[in-house]
């Protein structure tokens, strides 16, 4: 037996953990118990189980009995994720395992205070950009304000921290050309149906994937927007993997309708004459993963000498040929699913050359 631990080694070898369940009626406790491998991973296990028990069986305002990495874990397993899909979970658990958890997971909750938050963004800033880094620490405000708001904690240290300033970015964006030499391959090739969807309808790689035929209306000529793929982190039994999965949209605004063009209209339907998949970009019968799509698209691009470019370059396209073309930025943020007007004006109506032209073009008349 570890003294202090109520864990003991089992005549069959495993390492057995014993923690407070609840309580009787009569106020008497009653036990669980945790079998494993190894005293550690027991070990782990039961101070979450014990810090549950603390959590809604004790009064407010003492002090957590456990490290910021067993508070994190008692935030996230217990009080998030049911109310989290799958991929925001495993996007938490990602963030705190390489950013956050290293660095102050082994402090007491209690001592992880402004001082040790500003020291940490600092490290931050050597290895993420300033975006990234607001990402994560709203991650570490949320855990801290829970611990604060269940009587773990008097104040949130992170509400004190100051972030560095996310400076807007030029995003890449393709010129007509280069826009045109991309359709005129994706009509004469299945493989790149995806490049002609993004292209004429702004949708996302994830969005693409996830599109079947039943979701496009050829009647109506339009695309109903209902599910994503993507690949997350999974750390199912302890270790580090990744697997896909399909999913609602982020969003009730990315559930969307986006009417096709002539052109994108008459190349899905010849796709579909010879679909053996229910998925649009489809193979066997199963949807073609986005980072096999975004690796067709890299192969491509550099066969005809195009910049280095994401393909999600290619939603960002949509968009700026909208513009060009007076579509008023409402329409554009419907038509690209986003969750707000705002960041679709805080996206794409950054200024470019040729509207800059244009204005100085039109103030000369008055000269």
């Amino acid at each position: 037996m570890a003294r202090g631990e109520n864990i003991y080694k089992r005549k069959d070898g495993r390492w057995e953990g014993r923690y407070p369940k609840a309580r009787r009626e009569d106020g008497s406790l009653y036990y669980g118990y945790i079998y494993g491998k190894s005293f550690q991973s027991v070990r782990k296990r039961l101070i979450e189980k014990k810090a549950t028990y603390a959590f809604y069986h004790t009064s407010i305002h003492q002090e957590f009995q456990g490290d910021f990495k067993d508070w994190a874990a008692l935030w996230l397993n217990q009080l998030m994720r049911e109310n989290l899909k799958e991929s925001t979970y495993a996007s938490y658990q990602n963030k705190l395992s390489h950013h956050i958890l290293p660095a102050i997971g082994h402090l007491p909750l209690h001592r992880v205070t402004k001082e040790v938050l500003t020291g940490l963004v600092q490290e931050w800033k050597e290895i993420l950009s300033p975006s990234s880094i607001h990402v994560v620490f709203r991650l570490v405000k949320s855990c801290l304000k829970s611990a604060k708001d269940h009587g773990y904690l008097y104040t949130n240290p992170a509400e004190l921290v100051s972030l560095p300033k996310i400076q807007p970015k030029e995003r890449p964006a393709l010129t007509r050309k280069q826009q045109s030499q991309l359709v005129q391959v994706g009509q004469h090739s299945l493989t790149d149906l995806p490049i002609l969807l993004a292209l004429e309808t702004g949708m996302r790689i994830g969005e693409i994937s996830a599109l079947k035929w039943s979701d496009i209306d050829f009647d109506q000529a339009v695309i109903h927007v209902k599910r994503t793929q993507q690949r997350i982190v999974d750390y199912t039994d302890g270790e580090q993997k990744t697997k896909l999965i399909e999913t609602t949209p982020k969003t009730q605004r990315a559930r969307r309708v986006i009417p096709l063009s002539s052109l994108l209209r008459e190349q899905l339907k010849e796709a579909k004459a010879q679909a053996n998949s229910p998925y649009v970009v489809g193979k066997k019968g199963k949807a073609v993963e986005p980072r096999t799509i975004a690796y067709r698209f890299a192969q491509l691009r550099k066969k005809i000498g195009l910049p280095n470019v994401s393909f999600h370059t290619l939603r960002h396209a949509f968009a700026t040929r909208c513009l060009e073309v007076g579509v008023n930025i409402h329409t554009i943020s419907a038509l690209l699913g986003h969750a707000s007007i705002k960041l679709t004006l805080d996206t794409y109506t950054h200024s470019r050359i040729e509207d800059q032209r244009e204005a100085i073009e039109k103030l000369a008349v008055f000269s």
